[in-house]
This record gives structure tokens, C-alpha cells and sequence, in this order.
């Protein structure tokens, strides 16, 4: 008999050895609120790893990690010796169609000529794959001629020396850049990349527009690439509070902007980078490539976040809303409202955020909140949407997992923890379930204290060796969670389940 697991169960068992369970600092009442004595991730190799309990140490002998499982790439795609998929090589200098063309006829082309619209029916031009493109029109003409852009129908209709003109529709056209970059790739023969299938589509393998963008970023200096952020800050913040002018500070990976002393926004990029440290090990390295330094707006006042808000995103601000984020727009940025000015980061209450929870005779939780939290926050929960489609629990319950770390602890955690108890004991596989699925029809609050717990279990001592492996699953996309749970933890969905419920049910109940 097989026993499966890295989830600490034996094929039939469904509950949780729960004497090797130890319970997370945080939920001792001595040391609720205090920081976390280290990164709750795994080091960095060659660090000292810090010390666990026995029983710690006990659960986390014998488990050894399985051999990832080599995938065939998809078509189109090769790859290399360790099953990874290989990128696309071209000549120094010259274009590439995956990364420089093929982002332009999918944006601009494919939707049209492809099958199953009309004008293709009819004979003509389908653009869906690179072998349909060099057939050309089934009337015999050619879109493309290699190295002859001047004989390549394609371009003749792009610059509007035959009709009809592409793309069509009124004032729609490619830029001069966008066109001139064709010309340039079929004057040079019209290849295709290396490895490339040229029976697959296209859209299979051409660069996303954030992958064009980083490219594009790579070609600039450092010096050029940081000027450009402070540029786009500070046109940012003046449309949002155009008499007050920011003071701008810059680490390796982030850029502040706000009205704080040097030492306290000093203070505030130092947290960060190790809670970016953090994200990368929780996940990934590549979890963090932006291309350039993600700007921090820490405005100094809510009304100023309210016309940030208004002026960028075109909506208006939720209840209860602390901060939002882009990180796939040029000049990536999180953005918040301060929630203590110059007072001290582990004690100021953020001015509002103190809340009632539970019934009448519920004693008040003040929720202090600090700027590195808020930020933490928000952009962990960024950067896990933008890392391929990870689902939005794994964003908030990570986001909130480390906001934890940089605020140290607080009543705000606490009762994300009671809430998830609350929902363990109303039947935690249905809840669980509801928010693995999205979270329709739940509360805002459950459906992060449900996200919350889930991540601090999965990343608890002894699991967290394999939460990078799971969250990279993950990022597949939310469909494939049964397909990832038993690939990485070595069992079906309902022993997930109810070895993660148990888990709550152990280390939550403290918290009652």
C-alpha cells in the first residue's frame, strides 16, 4: 500500500497527526502581537536554518521531496532537459517573431483572420498559425514574401498602399514602430524562432504585452529606467494633490513617494525588501520580475488615496478600502493612504480603522494597522495575480500571511483566526470549498479568513518546504487545484480538506 504523504496521513486517514502539529507563535497568548523570531519561509541555501521544536523536527523526518514530474511541452514549445520549457532562441540582432511580431498580429490581426470568420470562409487570409500565414490567401496570394517586404501583401495593407487598408475599422492603424518592425522582420527572411511548431498557434507563443514591455525596459539603463519612475511619480502625485510636493526615496527593488522623514522612509524600504525577500521564497524569484522599481504612494491622507483612486482606476473607493495596485502597467505601483504619519510604525492606529466585531457584548478590537503592513498587503497580493493565474485566495491569504509579518502580529490576525474557527466548526470542507471556488456568496471578511488560515496552515513548519511547489502549481490557474494537490502533497481533494481543517480546528482553538 502506497502511503501517500506529505500531508502527514496514511492512505484511509483523513485527519491530521495532530501531536506533530505545533502551533504557530502567534496564537500563544504571551506572544500575540510580537514579531515573528524568523522568516516563517525557508532560508535562502546555505543559511542557518533556525530551530524548530522536537515536535517540529519530528514531523519533518523522513519526508523526502519526490522528483518533479517531467511535463512534454506543449506544441509549440520545446524543452530542455529538466522538462522546463526552453525559450525561443534567435541570432544576436535579430528580430523575434515570438517576442516582436507575433504580439502584433495577435493584439491587431488574429481576430479577424483566423476560421470561422466570414472573410476567412471566403477564401481569405488565416492568420492563426505561421504555416497558414506563408500559405497566404487560398487565392494564391501572398501576405508575406521572405525577404521581399515590398512584394508582401501584409505590409502593403498595413501602410495603406492597397486596399483595403489593415486594420480596418475607422481611424484604427498600426503604428509606424509596429509596422516598421514587420518590414524589418521579413526583409531579414521571415523566420520563424527556433523551436518554434509552425503548426501551432500563434497566440500559444507570443509574448504577452508585459513580457514586451520588460524587454523593452531591459534595453534602457538603470539610470534611465529609475529616471522614468520618478517621472511617472511625481506626475501621479500631482494630479492627485498638486500643492504638495513628495519626498522620494529608492532601494534596490521599490521607489516611495511621501510625506515622511528620511529616516521613517528608510525604515519603510528596508521592511519591504524583506518582505519581498520573503514573497520570492514563499513562491519564487520570478514572482518579482517587473522590469523596473515598484513606486510605494504613501499619500498622506485618505481623501488624497479617494482621488488617486478616481483618477487612475476610474472607480470609487470600497468601505473599509486601505490600498490598491498595478503591477502590469509601466511604472508599476502599489498605493496607500498613510495610517500613522510620523508616529511610531509598531504603535499608530490607522486614523478609523478601529472596529467592533461579534455581538453586543463583544469586547472593541482596536485593528492597528502600520504603512509597511498596508503595503506588504497589497502588493503580495499583486504580485500573486499577476505570477501566471493564481486564484485570488492564494493572493489575500498570502498578502494577509505576510502583512502579519511586517506588522507583528495584531488584533486584526487574531480575528481573521476566530473567524476561520467559526467557520471550521459551521463545516469547514463546505466553506473551504466556497472559497477555493472564488468565494461567491461570501462575506469579504470570511472569504479572507478562510484564505488567511488556509495559507498559514500550508505554510506552517512542516509544510512549508513544499508551499513554493504548491503555489506554482497554482499558478496554473484555479481549475487546477485537485490536479496540484495531489501532485505536490500526494492526496485527493477531501483529505486536503479535512487535514487543513484539522489543522484549524488544532491551532485556531487556542484562539477562542
Amino acid at each position: 500500500m502506497r502511503i501517500t504523504s506529505r500531508l502527514g496521513v496514511s492512505a484511509g486517514l483523513v485527519v491530521l497527526a495532530v501531536c506533530f502539529a505545533p502551533i504557530p507563535e502567534a496564537l500563544d497568548p504571551a506572544l500575540a502581537g510580537l514579531a515573528m523570531a524568523q522568516d516563517p519561509f525557508e532560508p535562502e541555501p546555505g543559511a542557518a536554518r533556525p530551530s524548530r521544536s522536537r515536535s517540529s523536527k519530528k514531523a519533518q523526518r523522513g519526508r523526502t521531496k519526490a522528483a518533479p514530474s517531467r511535463e512534454a511541452a506543449p506544441a509549440g514549445e520545446s524543452a530542455d532537459a529538466s522538462g522546463a520549457r526552453a525559450e525561443p532562441k534567435t541570432e544576436p540582432g535579430e528580430l523575434s517573431f515570438s517576442k516582436e511580431i507575433a504580439p502584433i498580429l495577435v493584439a491587431n490581426c488574429a481576430g479577424c483572420h483566423r476560421p470561422g470568420r466570414p472573410g476567412v470562409e471566403r477564401g481569405k487570409l488565416d492568420l492563426t498559425t505561421y504555416e497558414n500565414m506563408m500559405r497566404g490567401a487560398t487565392g494564391g496570394s501572398l501576405a508575406v514574401v521572405a525577404g521581399k517586404p515590398e512584394e508582401s501583401h501584409m505590409v502593403l495593407r498595413i501602410k495603406g498602399e492597397e486596399t483595403p487598408r489593415m486594420p480596418q475599422g475607422n481611424d484604427v492603424s498600426l503604428s509606424n514602430e509596429a509596422i516598421g518592425r514587420i518590414e524589418s522582420w521579413i526583409k531579414a527572411g521571415a523566420r520563424l524562432d527556433p523551436g518554434l511548431n509552425p503548426q501551432a498557434e500563434i497566440a500559444s507563443y507570443a509574448a504577452s504585452p508585459e513580457e514586451v514591455e520588460r524587454d523593452r525596459l531591459a534595453q534602457l539603463s538603470p539610470d534611465e529606467r529609475e529616471r522614468r519612475v520618478e517621472e511617472a511619480g511625481l506626475e501621479r502625485w500631482g494630479k492627485t494633490n498638486p500643492d504638495l510636493k513628495p519626498e522620494i526615496a529608492s532601494s534596490e527593488h521599490f521607489v516611495v513617494f511621501g510625506v515622511m522623514s528620511k529616516g521613517r522612509a528608510a525604515a519603510t524600504l528596508k521592511t519591504m525588501e524583506a518582505m519581498l525577500g520573503q514573497l520570492q521564497r514563499a513562491i519564487s524569484p520570478d514572482v518579482a520580475k517587473w522590469g523596473e522599481k515598484v513606486s510605494l504612494y504613501v499619500l498622506p491622507d485618505e481623501k488624497d488615496y479617494v482621488e488617486f483612486i478616481r483618477s487612475f482606476k476610474r472607480r470609487e473607493v470600497a468601505v473599509g478600502e486601505l490600498g490598491d495596485h498595478d503591477l502590469k502597467t509601466p511604472q508599476p505601483y502599489v498605493v496607500i493612504a498613510d495610517p500613522g504619519g510620523e508616529e511610531s510604525e509598531a504603535a499608530s492606529p490607522r486614523r478609523g480603522a478601529s472596529r467592533k466585531r461579534g455581538g453586543a457584548d463583544a469586547p472593541e478590537l482596536e485593528e492597528r494597522r502600520t504603512t509597511t503592513g498596508i503595503l506588504t498587503e497589497q502588493l503580495v497580493e499583486a504580485a500573486v495575480l499577476a505570477y501566471g493565474k493564481s486564484p485570488n485566495w492564494l493572493a489575500e491569504g498570502l498578502g494577509l500571511y505576510l502583512a502579519e509579518q511586517a506588522e507583528r502580529g495584531g488584533s486584526r490576525y487574531q480575528r481573521l483566526r476566530a473567524a476561520a474557527f467559526d467557520a471550521f466548526r459551521q463545516g469547514w470542507t463546505t466553506k473551504a470549498t466556497e472559497t477555493l471556488g472564488g468565494g461567491r456568496g461570501m462575506t469579504a471578511d470570511e472569504f479572507q479568513a478562510i484564505s488567511f488560515a488556509l495559507v498559514e496552515c500550508l505554510a506552517s513548519p512542516q509544510y512549508q518546504r513544499l508551499f513554493p511547489e504548491f503555489a506554482k502549481g497554482m499558478s496554473q490557474g484555479a481549475e487546477k487545484l485537485d490536479d496540484v494537490v495531489n501532485e505536490v502533497y500526494g492526496v485527493p481533494r477531501d483529505v486536503f480538506l479535512n487535514v487543513t481543517g484539522e489543522w484549524i480546528a488544532t491551532a485556531y482553538g487556542r484562539v477562542r
